[in-house]
């Protein structure tokens, strides 16, 4: 039954006319607003922008990654001065 079904949608999907998917036409699609000239002032492409041969000079750090970077630096300076050992004074002994 279930086979005869699925013919049955498969033929009634035949005979529905594809005017419903075809798309409609550019003009219809845009409005008055979208097609202002003004919309576009901020239209970001979704491409990058060149820059050049792949040397190129990489980009500034921002403030905050910079003074991470600077902590993480200070601390790793830090920890190389002082040893990662401790032991107590020495003690004498009477033999």
């Amino acid at each position: 039954m279930s086979k005869l079904l699925l013919l049955f949608l498969c033929a009634l999907m035949l005979l529905l006319e594809p005017v419903a998917a075809v798309a409609a036409p550019r003009e219809a699609a845009t409005t008055e607003v979208a097609a202002s000239p003004g919309s576009r002032i901020g239209h970001r492409p979704n491409y990058k922008k060149y820059r050049g041969n792949s040397r190129h000079r990489p980009k500034k750090l921002g403030v905050f990654r910079r003074y991470f970077l600077y902590r993480k630096a200070k601390k790793k300076r830090a920890a190389r001065h002082t040893p990662s050992v401790k032991v107590g004074r020495p003690v004498r002994t009477s033999k």
